[in-house]
């Protein structure tokens, strides 16, 4: 409708020809089904159709209100209207300015969304009065607002690690992003853990993979419930037996002690490991980097760094801590 208004109204066509396509476009407003209302350049309803009266509640039939006042007659059915004078002061200003808008969004006070187009109608040079325009685009909008929904859900599962119901490798990755802009920004320290299960191949090849899957989430479970009264951290299952931990704001003597007491949980948890060349139930190793970040240093260093003293951890024994030194590599003295 709003097309074809805009085509009779801005051609240039023939006077016999405008007032056949005007008149065809009457009827055609009747028979709209989207809400349409004409004014003259005075503001007084031209043409108004049922569907307009429909939207705004206005009782029918419409052609009662030819002649009337356009803001008289949204003033007396304000009640539809969340802000009326809002409401009313938007259109003022798009009259005043006399440009065409499309796909305004205005809610109503039942919940239903409309959008509103506007033209100014000219004749040739000659302005002669305001074409608007509502189309009921509430489903429209739902069904835009559950897609949303559904793409940030599928987000936020591609997220998470399916297994064990941690973060994965790919959340840890953009958080550590984060994270480290922010302590280099206040000159923070962040520390990060690397968990690694020790002799886990020979753990599977003992029990099968269906009990190495639980043995994860049961270790798993062990590193969320140590960590849950430190809000701050940021848990994550690595890739394969490998759980790392990010701890923002935290030194090395506090990333030492989380790291401990966790493998001190996982240890006491006495899941039996037969294969075990350490100890006859499921431990783990656990290197750890602490770094206040800079322009100097790069971002991955925190993680590779990590990964080395964990190397070193598992190289010295396994079942222990090991904390990544520049002067000494890696020290696994903890």
């Amino acid at each position: 409708m709003y097309l074809v208004g805009r085509y009779i109204y801005v051609s240039r066509v023939t006077t016999s020809q405008h007032k056949k396509l005007s008149k065809m476009f009457s009827v055609m407003i009747q028979n709209a089904k989207t809400g349409t209302m004409i004014e003259t350049p005075e503001r007084e309803v031209a043409v108004i159709n049922q569907t307009f009266c429909d939207m705004f509640d206005i009782p029918g039939p419409p052609n009662q209100y030819v002649g009337l006042k356009s803001n008289q007659l949204f003033l007396s059915h304000a009640p539809m209207l969340k802000d009326p004078a809002r409401f009313l002061k938007t259109v003022e200003s798009t009259v005043y300015s006399k440009e065409s808008i499309v796909d305004e969004e205005i809610t109503f006070i039942n919940g239903k969304i409309y959008a509103r187009d506007y033209i100014p109608i000219y004749e040739g040079h000659v302005y002669i009065g305001h074409y608007w325009e509502y189309r009921d685009i509430t489903e429209k909008k739902k069904a835009e607002c559950d897609l949303r929904k559904a793409n940030k859900k599928l987000e936020m599962l591609s997220m998470k690690d399916g297994l064990t119901g941690l973060n994965n490798r790919r959340s840890l990755d953009k958080q550590l992003e984060i994270e480290w802009e922010y302590a280099q920004k206040e000159k923070e320290p962040l520390s990060f853990l690397l968990f690694d299960i020790d002799y886990f191949k020979a753990y599977n090849d003992t029990y099968g993979h269906i009990q190495g899957d639980e043995c994860l989430k049961e270790v798993a479970a062990n590193i969320a419930k140590s960590v849950v009264f430190d809000e701050s951290a940021f848990v994550a299952r690595y890739g394969g037996e490998e759980f790392g931990i990010l701890l923002p704001r935290a030194n090395q003597y506090e990333a030492i002690k989380m790291a401990e007491a966790i493998r001190q949980q996982v240890e006491q948890r006495g899941i039996i490991h037969q294969a075990s060349d350490v100890f006859k139930c499921v431990t783990i190793s656990v290197g750890i980097m602490t770094v206040v970040p800079s322009e100097s240093i790069q971002l991955i260093s925190i993680v590779h760094q990590a990964d080395q003293a964990l190397y070193e951890a598992k190289r010295t024994g396994r079942n222990r801590i090991s904390v990544y030194s520049h002067d000494k590599e890696a020290d696994s003295n903890v």
